[in-house]
């Protein structure tokens, strides 16, 4: 049938088309003038529909491109003892120019300094795009060691860690709600800047707010990391007022290490590490850290931090630093009932990364997906909208 109007639509992949709307020749075929496949890799669907006619549909399946971007996936930033192998092996993820990844490209890996060693050095990415190396093993000295990985074409990418002596292994257990005491000594385990610092496993039994505090007669600095040694979050002086630290996080249960240490360099004498249960809840301006698979419930009131201008309406916020590695992906959903949310991610110098008002068409809540440039911290602000509203929300960080 000839010269019935046939409309082209591109309704599940993202793609597009053109000349969209067509009409039948005298042999009853319209053809669609092109069309282009979404970004993503996967099925897109073309429908074809005439009138009330039930619509035809076309379906087409797209793969990644030419490897286009290199990036760290995990293990960067370890320690381990010298001349043993770091926790995590180190891997890289490949992707094309539309950030999908790329399957079956060689990588190289090698170690660039402190000497040691490495097994499956030639690795091939696989589906997600991800490749490994098989492990790596650090220098027998103490000190830096860094590991690249190589695509042909592309900028190589570099994996630091620590190597530390037997003397800087976790040395003892803290149970948490107790109190544990320990003396620096000239033997002890000391850093590149000649701070000492020992290393206590510590338990968290069920998911929650933990207060971590450290305390002397000289400026402490007190680390809480995973047991892989991972930053989760650090403090010098816990109030302006003092040199002792502590620290407030948000975790999951599990196990974590926890790190007292001088924050001058060759100071050596006693300190007490102490743990307990801390308040959900973050008020006024207090510095909360937070890591992946963490729900809490919280609230946004007047004693919370205002971050507006001075005379300004009131801007209730509150904040949560969460510690990211180069290419760690982070999803952010903060929910109400009482409020309308509003998400900001921000870099420590102030540079707004990413922010969100509504999750989608449907919701109030606020949803925000970031993976990380660079290793380091990130400051995660809960807001509302209007900023001046009070009631209660959850944060949710996977």
């Amino acid at each position: 049938m000839g010269g019935a109007v046939v409309t082209f639509t591109a309704s599940s992949g993202g793609g597009s088309v053109s000349g969209g709307t067509a009409t039948t020749d005298g042999s009853g075929v319209a053809t669609v003038g092109s069309w282009t496949l979404g970004s993503a890799a996967g099925e897109n669907v073309l429908s074809a529909n005439a009138g009330s006619l039930p619509a035809v549909v076309f379906t087409a399946t797209s793969g990644a491109g030419a490897a286009a971007s290199l990036a760290r996936n995990a293990g960067d930033n370890q320690a381990a003892v010298s001349g043993s192998a770091v926790p995590i092996p180190p891997s890289v993820v490949v992707r094309d120019s539309n950030g999908n990844p790329k399957s079956g490209v060689a990588v190289i890996f090698a170690v660039a300094t402190g000497g040691g060693s490495i097994t499956g050095a030639a690795s091939v990415s696989n589906a997600s795009g991800i490749a490994s190396v098989g492990s790596w093993t650090l220098g027998n000295s103490a000190g830096e060691n860094t590991l690249s990985a190589t695509v042909a074409g592309l900028p190589p990418v570099t994996f630091t860690a620590q190597a530390i002596s037997n003397l800087c292994m976790a040395s003892a257990a803290h149970t948490l709600g107790t109190s544990t005491n320990g003396t620096f000594s000239a033997g002890d385990c000391q850093l590149s800047d000649g701070s000492f610092v020992d290393f206590y496993t510590t338990s968290v039994p069920q998911a929650g707010a933990y207060f971590f505090r450290q305390t002397a007669a000289f400026d402490t600095y007190l680390l809480l990391a995973m047991p892989d040694g991972t930053t989760i979050g650090e403090n010098d002086d816990e109030n302006q007022a003092g040199t002792n630290s502590g620290i407030k996080a948000i975790l999951p249960a599990g196990d974590y290490l926890l790190a007292p240490g001088t924050f001058d360099p060759g100071v050596t004498g006693n300190y007490t590490i102490s743990s307990s249960v801390a308040p959900a809840d973050v008020t006024g301006c207090e510095l909360v850290f937070v890591v992946r698979n963490i729900t809490t419930a919280q609230s946004l009131g007047s004693g919370d931090c205002n971050i507006a201008n001075s005379g300004a309406t009131p801007v209730y916020s509150d904040a949560y630093f969460i510690f990211l590695d180069a290419g760690t992906s982070v999803t952010i959903n903060m929910a109400s009932a009482a409020l309308d949310s509003f998400l900001q991610l921000v870099r420590l110098d102030g540079t707004v990364l990413a922010e969100n008002d509504n999750a989608d068409a449907t919701t109030k809540n606020s949803r925000i997906t970031f993976t990380a440039p660079q290793a380091n911290y990130y400051a995660i602000f809960t807001r509302a909208v209007p900023g001046s509203s009070v009631g209660g929300y959850s944060l949710t960080i996977q």
